[in-house]
């Protein structure tokens, strides 16, 4: 049985350069890792999610825990998620 796909949450706004520089990454992160997704959130488009965001974007988040906040390292981006990715398989063994 194959195991679903890491979920993660991209909060991100218009015109936001480091916003930009994180989704290329994460695009490139995307097509090494076949094993997440990757919701892309405007917090411009809900009042509470901008109050609570507006100062950390750029911000990727899996199960409520923040991977990075306003710059990207995609290699230990790549790490956390591969890690993860493990933990939760052998986990549910």
């Amino acid at each position: 049985m194959k195991n679903p796909p890491l979920q993660l949450q991209f909060y991100t706004k218009a015109d936001c350069p480091l916003c930009d520089e994180a989704k290329i990454e994460l695009k490139k992160i995307e097509t090494k890792l076949s094993f997440i997704s990757v919701e892309e959130i405007d917090i411009t488009k809900n009042i509470g999610l901008f109050s609570k965001y507006k100062l950390l974007i750029p911000m990727l988040e899996m199960d409520g825990k923040q991977l990075f906040v306003h710059r990207i390292n995609s290699r230990k981006i790549i790490w956390q998620l591969r890690w993860s990715r493990i933990w939760s398989y052998l986990t549910k063994r």
